[in-house]
């Protein structure tokens, strides 16, 4: 008896676990080992009448606002292809994972978006880390990988000298933001004391070598003042008080924007405000949040996109806030949308087959981008849609980001 009962128990268990699981597709690739730990996931599987586009991106972390924006707008991209009609009677499938800002995340996501998804293409990362640790799998496998926000100097020229190379970028590599800032601050203000306040990151220390670099070759100068800081410092008011000891006319500030709110809170404090002039990473909406108006006095970062910059970027802006309530970081979305879009129309060019849409993003002419990306981005010997001919330097009013 006890023994019929514990068998009713186990099939009644069994049942009740099978109704609670969750429904599996069978035509898709293989599930992962753990499902559950893959909260990015959005849709899998697929058929004859569509295709496939990943993105592998953070949508947790520290750049995880990078990635939401990312994220929405590509996927309004391709319910807009979608909904126009597709290409050659097939409509795309977005396959979104999370890489919560890891390179070995970013690792395991890719392999899996090109060995168990087989995506035509993918469109991340947001850090440059995980970018590094991941882009030899696409340029392996044949599969054109369009970075939205990762700026890493040397990712897309990595594979520069092989026949084929498979990674792009929409988003203002650091070398060329360097320019950018360069070619304002020597250029056309004429500063000669020039300070550089940086991260001890990769990332800042990259920074400090492009700037030291450029400032060599291009225009014969040298650094007035260096300073650095730690992620999670909490007071910058000791660099910032060399940096007026030295009396220098412009601050280079590279570092992410929780490090950036500190800098212009001891800006603040000391009553010190020399010109600032920063990354991209300055214009993160979490500076604002943290520091409110602070972002209004003589604050510059590099940029290839505003919401005033033309018609077409207003109007778009306006698009996203409609859809999502609001637009979190508009340069974000704005290179998330481009970056999808250059994929979806080298499909309606060339069809699905990987190899086909790299050609045809290469050589892709008349694109009409959100971005200050040119109609012909790239070329075979230049995968970066954006570099100091297209970017460019904007500034805060009234808490929004403009040109100056």
């Amino acid at each position: 008896m006890k023994a019929k009962w514990l068998l009713s128990a186990v099939l009644l268990c069994s049942m009740g676990f099978a109704g609670c699981a969750p429904k599996v597709d069978q035509t898709s690739a293989p599930a992962p080992a753990n499902p559950a730990a893959e909260p990015g996931q959005t849709s899998s599987g697929g058929d004859a009448g569509e295709f496939k586009i990943g993105l592998a991106i953070s949508l947790s972390g520290g750049t995880a606002k990078f990635g939401e924006a990312v994220k929405r707008a590509a996927t309004m991209a391709v319910e807009e292809f979608n909904e126009a009609g597709g290409a050659n009677g097939q409509k795309a499938k977005l396959i979104v994972y999370d890489d919560e800002a890891k390179p070995e995340k970013s690792v395991e996501i890719v392999q899996r978006l090109i060995n168990q998804d087989k995506v035509v293409a993918f469109i991340g990362p947001a850090n440059s880390g995980n970018g590094k640790a991941h882009i030899k799998y696409p340029q392996e496998a044949g599969v054109p990988e369009v970075i939205p926000v990762a700026t890493g100097t040397g990712i897309t020229s990595q594979y520069a000298d092989q026949e084929k190379n498979y990674i792009f970028r929409v988003a203002p590599y650091d070398r060329g933001q360097v320019e950018t800032m360069l070619k304002f601050i020597v250029e056309e203000k004429k500063y000669a004391k020039i300070g550089l306040l940086h991260d001890t990151t990769g990332y800042g220390q990259g920074g400090k070598a492009d700037v030291e670099d450029v400032l060599k070759t291009k225009y014969n100068m040298q650094l007035t003042a260096t300073e650095s800081f730690q992620v999670n410092d909490t007071s910058m008011e000791s660099q910032l008080t060399k940096m007026r000891e030295a009396n220098v006319d412009v601050v280079i500030f590279y570092g992410l924007a929780p490090e950036a709110a500190q800098y212009l809170k001891s800006r603040e404090k000391l009553n010190y405000f020399p010109v600032t002039v920063a990354s991209w990473a300055m214009g993160d909406p979490t500076v604002k949040e943290l520091v409110g108006d602070l972002v209004n006095k003589d604050v510059y970062m590099v940029q290839s996109f505003t919401v005033d910059q033309s018609p077409e970027a207003t109007a778009f802006h306006e698009k996203v806030k409609a859809k999502f309530g609001d637009d979190i970081f508009p340069i974000a979305s704005a290179q998330g949308y481009d970056c999808a879009n250059l994929i979806l129309e080298a499909v309606k060019k060339a069809g699905a087959d990987p190899k086909a849409i790299r050609d045809a993003i290469e050589n892709m002419d008349g694109f009409q981008g959100i971005t200050a990306i040119h109609a012909k981005p790239f070329t075979k010997e230049n995968h970066e849609a954006l570099n100091s001919d297209n970017m460019f330097l904007a500034t805060y009013k009234d808490g929004l980001i403009v040109k100056p």
